[in-house]
């Protein structure tokens, strides 16, 4: 889907802008806007599009999202005002809007100022309008030129989208459909180099959040997974007691695995399995790491592997591998007990409930 949308890339105006990090007040710095819009060589304008294509194509690290502002003030709204610009120069003019958003989402003073490219052009099968803006961070490097047929060495400190570098993120929205007007015809792309198919809180919520206005699509293999790693997480860092702790998570790969309701949620998990003393903490936690709060399908498609088998490590470079449901239906039993000779050490008794098969 996402490489139908870029199909046919071309690129019609680009105006460059720079933003900075707030000031000591937090107070928004006024942007540095463009005089003029880019005009790009052959080669450089082959660069440019190469950049965006391969950032928005790769699947790992690009992700259509739910566009969910819309209106008067938005990003989406932007977007399809600025696609109706009639000249270059109002483009130009208009392409300033983006680059106070940005500004104004950049909330915190640890976020970096950067470069703000903001470009239109048309994409798809059916050569839709889009508008796309791009924050890339500026870096200092040394390029090689020659001067009067003498090679020098030079330093440069305003460096930004090199081939090497992935110090930028891209918000890319179209009407795939060229219907302008519909807002449900329209789609947005996200590149950050921090996101990732199974770690997507790695993005910059600033940026696809409170700058393009999108949220991420409802994935139930996603959410699914997420609520599995969140719940031992939880367990791991705040229940001290270790049968405690063991006996949420051996509930947990039950609940996930073997329950048989095509949709759970957090509530439903936490009136069952949780601990009486630790329901209210463990909801706050998951609504602290923003875990919806509705209904989720049951799909364990990304935790095949790790519902598979459990493992336990022990000092000594001891594991044990054990498939979880010889753990919950009792042919698998784990004792902890002080040493009793010196009530030091802990020794954990093993129980197996099946015939020994081999050595491997």
């Amino acid at each position: 889907m996402i490489d139908d949308l870029l199909m046919n890339l071309n690129i019609s105006d680009v105006a460059v802008h720079e933003i900075f990090k707030r000031d000591t007040e937090r107070r928004v710095v006024q942007p540095l806007y463009a005089q003029r819009l880019e005009i790009l060589s052959m080669e450089a304008m082959t660069a440019f599009r190469t950049r965006v294509t391969d950032a928005l194509s790769a699947k790992a690290k690009a992700l259509e999202m739910r566009i969910q502002d819309i209106g008067p003030g938005s990003f989406q709204n932007y977007a399809q005002n600025a696609i109706k610009l009639q000249t270059p120069d109002e483009f130009l003019l208009y392409s300033q809007k983006f680059a106070d958003a940005l500004a104004i989402a950049q909330k915190n003073r640890s976020l970096p100022g950067g470069v703000v490219i903001v470009f239109r052009g048309t994409s798809g099968r059916e050569n839709s309008p889009f508008v796309a803006v791009i924050k890339a961070e500026v870096q200092e490097g040394f390029r090689r030129h020659s001067v009067d047929g003498v090679l020098t060495t030079e330093f440069v400190n305003d460096l930004f989208m090199t081939k090497a570098t992935r110090l930028y993120k891209i918000g890319f929205m179209t009407c795939a459909s060229g219907q302008i007007e519909s807002q449900d015809q329209w789609k947005c792309i996200v590149f950050d180099h921090y996101i990732a198919l199974n770690n997507r809180e790695a993005a910059a919520i600033y940026f696809y959040e409170g700058f393009l206005g999108c949220g991420f699509k409802e994935d139930s293999a996603y959410e699914t997974a997420k609520f599995f790693n969140l719940t031992k997480e939880f367990a791991q860092k705040n229940i001290q007691d270790r049968e405690t702790r063991h006996n949420l998570q051996d509930s947990l790969y039950t609940y996930v695995k073997n329950d048989q309701s095509p949709t759970f949620t957090v509530e439903e998990f936490t009136e069952r399995h949780v601990p009486s003393q630790f329901r209210d903490q463990y909801q706050e936690f998951m609504i602290s790491r923003q875990f919806p709060n509705r209904a989720v399908r049951r799909d364990t498609t990304d935790l095949k592997s790790k519902l598979r088998r459990r493992r336990f490590k022990y000092d000594g470079n001891i594991e044990l591998s054990v498939p979880p449901e010889a753990i919950a239906n009792g042919m698998v039993t784990m004792d902890v007990r002080p040493e009793e000779d010196t009530m030091k050490n802990e020794i954990t008794q093993v129980t197996i409930r099946a015939p020994f098969l081999k050595e491997t």
